[in-house]
């Protein structure tokens, strides 16, 4: 427990850091199965700005601009390892041993006074080639901030000086866009960043590239109306980790809105062992959405969770200011767990 309360007070440092000014900031911690968080390591600065490496206009209009922040360079593990077998359903027997890397970028807006309508996040080395469990890497999650804009579900401490958060990923890689009609809108100074997790399995440095590919248009283009991007997590406010133990676990938790309008698309993170996270109004009884894990079918994961289903549409569903909002995931886990995740989130139009 010593170990976890002193990880948690580098993060919190680490944030603290950003908002004054620090712009890229790395935390390496070691990881294994019988202590998963208990080595960390000091802080550095690394090398790799944030640049734009493509941008093309769409037939429809819009454009595609990729984002690259890079080269990040990965501590090497020190601490052995081995194989790990796998479930063909719910990820590997036992976690898999390596180093993490913690770091806090700028990320550069595609565009000013637009709309974002679509993301792809994705980890590659110089060459293009992908970064993943097959060549001992793993992008463990990555969390976008508009510095801005306030968060929606958490305003208060240090999570919400952060800022809002809008959009979250793991090593799934789960993109998509919104339906035709909506985005998520960059005012005239949108101040963006990402916080990324990664984690080398390899006894040596790696240097990856995060890279995130977004559409956009701009904010005057006809019929085009804005959603909120929505925060909901089983612990919201603090690290997003909870507990599950081996075997099947449910986790649940619930959030008053404090907005009301039409849901238009939402999305999960889980870790491996996760099978679900599900969505609903409890007042209302209506299932807004169900995002399910994917394994086994991608070589490159060697077994590992490799795809969250989305849901997107004109009318997922709806909430009213004061009714409640209730996550619920599910875990089949074959050990157990202080840093499982539930996270969802959820685009929300507040004029319809």
């Amino acid at each position: 427990m010593r170990g976890v309360t002193h990880s948690r007070n580098r993060a919190r440092a680490a944030f603290a850091a950003l908002l004054v000014g620090t712009f890229v900031l790395v935390v390496p911690s070691a990881a294994g199965a019988d202590s998963p968080r208990d080595q960390r390591n000091g802080t550095e600065v690394v090398s790799g700005e944030p640049r734009i490496v493509h941008r093309q206009s769409l037939p429809d209009g819009s454009e595609r601009t990729t984002v690259r922040i890079g080269p990040l360079t990965m501590k090497p593990h020190e601490g052995g390892g081995h194989d790990h077998g796998v479930r063909p359903t719910h990820g590997p027997d036992e976690p898999m041993h390596g180093t993490h890397t913690r770091a806090l970028a700028l990320l550069l807006p595609p565009c000013v006074n637009c709309y974002i309508t679509g993301i792809q996040p994705d980890l590659s080395y110089a060459d293009g080639s992908s970064a993943n469990y097959h060549s001992g890497a793993m992008l463990h999650h990555a969390v976008f901030f508009d510095r801005s804009r306030s968060d929606v579900t958490c305003q208060d401490g240090w999570v919400g000086l952060a800022g809002r958060r809008i959009f979250a990923t793991g090593n799934e890689r789960t993109g998509g866009a919104l339906p035709d009609g909506y985005g998520v809108r960059y005012g005239f100074l949108p101040l963006t960043y990402v916080a990324l997790e990664l984690m080398n399995m390899k006894p040596e440095e790696q240097r990856v590239f995060f890279e995130v590919t977004m559409t956009h248009v701009p904010a005057g283009t006809p019929g085009m109306d804005e959603v909120t991007p929505v925060w909901l997590d089983a612990d919201n406010c603090r690290l997003s980790e909870h507990s599950v133990p081996e075997g099947e676990s449910n986790t649940r938790w619930e959030w008053t809105s404090t907005i009301e309008g039409t849901f238009k698309g939402a999305g999960g993170h889980i870790h491996d062992g996760g099978e679900s996270i599900t969505l609903s109004n409890l007042d209302t009884e209506e299932e807004i959405c169900s995002s399910r894990a994917g394994y086994g079918s991608i070589p490159e994961y060697e077994g590992h969770i490799e795809s969250m289903s989305t849901c997107l549409g004109p009318d997922l569903g709806s909430v009213r200011e004061g009714e409640r909002l209730g996550l619920h995931s599910v875990y089949h886990s074959s050990y157990p767990q202080d840093d499982a995740m539930s996270i969802m989130v959820a685009f929300v139009d507040e004029n319809d």
